[in-house]
């Protein structure tokens, strides 16, 4: 698989798991803001507010990277660090 292929490739999740989120997350935020969400492809969610829960139930019922994971309520659930040495 080429890089273009590959970045091709990322976007494409990124986009698809914005879109569930979107049309399956958002609902959740007032009553479950805080929690994690997994949601499908065919958008069945689990909410916990156990993150490691959630992604290990996604991933036994929806299978390993068949489903958006989000904290509900947040744009990302952790940060970007860089070690400079």
């Amino acid at each position: 698989m080429t890089f273009t292929k590959v970045k091709f490739s990322v976007q494409a999740l990124a986009k698809r798991n914005v879109e569930l989120y979107e049309k399956y997350g958002r609902p959740l935020e007032k009553e479950h803001k805080g929690k994690f969400v997994a949601i499908s492809e065919e958008g069945k969610v689990i909410v916990d507010p156990n993150d490691v829960r959630v992604a290990q139930r996604a991933i036994e019922e929806f299978g390993p990277g068949r489903f958006a994971f989000y904290k509900i309520g947040f744009k990302a659930i952790g940060k970007w660090r860089s070690i400079c040495a």
